[in-house]
């Protein structure tokens, strides 16, 4: 019921973002998660659908391994689930290496939505001229390898970043970092970059002021994180309708 409310009460703009957020819970549970690079390490794992600035659109909660056979990927069968609502409507969707595929993107253009994202290397249908081991580049380098409108491309950085993109043609791009220094960057790592924030900025907004308390029991707690995305969402719309009006004034 809240996930259709929030999804009837605004209407996103054409990029979304998928990751994953974490509410903390120490204590036994059968899908307690870890992931070590999130604030909360332990805790119940929420799959997130967002904007890039943070509004929620949909969320699924991680119960366990699902013992069922599925001919299709768990993880397709998760992306698609929670883009089912924005399916053929010309999104641009980005994720990071835990969901990208061939086979996924595919499946998503299909249906008029883009993909863009990190990659892992040992996924099934990547290209080996690209993401062979025997594959040495140098610091800069980029090289990248289509098939139809799906680019897998490889940069070196500080490492091999590898990359998959539908939606954009994989080109080198001249930016200023933080130190005001130009630097080159892959367009679609730039793209990944600037769109990938919005569960992290849900999950800032959500940790100011908390409802969750540690002695209630879990159950009782998705709860109330629940009803602090519905709060998070209506100050969001509430700051968007006020910059509306005052545009419009002035």
């Amino acid at each position: 019921m809240i996930i259709k409310k929030f999804q009837s009460s605004y209407s996103p703009s054409k990029n979304l973002s998928l990751d994953e957020s974490m509410m903390l819970w120490r204590d036994r549970l059968i899908f307690r998660q870890y992931i070590k690079n999130k604030r909360h390490k332990y805790g119940i794992k929420f799959y997130e659908l967002c904007t890039p600035d943070g509004y929620v659109l949909s969320a699924e909660i991680y119960k366990g391994k699902n013992i069922e056979n599925t001919s299709t990927s768990k993880v397709n069968d998760l992306v698609m689930q929670l883009m089912r609502p924005f399916l053929n409507k010309g999104h641009h969707l980005f994720m990071d290496n835990f969901y990208n595929s061939v086979g996924l993107s595919k499946i998503l253009l299909e249906n008029k939505t883009h993909t863009t994202g990190t990659l892992r290397s040992n996924r099934k249908l990547n290209p080996k001229q690209i993401t062979g081991k025997n594959i040495r580049l140098k610091k800069g380098d980029h090289i990248f390898k289509r098939k139809g409108p799906i680019y897998v491309s490889r940069w070196k950085d500080k490492r091999d970043i590898f990359t998959i993109t539908t939606g954009y043609q994989p080109q080198m791009v001249t930016i200023k970092n933080r130190r005001g220094i130009e630097i080159q960057k892959p367009k679609q790592i730039i793209e990944y970059n600037s769109n990938m924030s919005g569960v992290g900025r849900c999950d800032q907004m959500l940790s100011y002021y908390s409802s969750p308390r540690k002695t209630i029991e879990w159950y009782k707690k998705v709860m109330f994180r629940l009803l602090d995305m519905a709060l998070w969402n209506s100050f969001y719309i509430y700051k968007k309708k006020i910059s509306t009006v005052q545009r419009t004034l002035y």
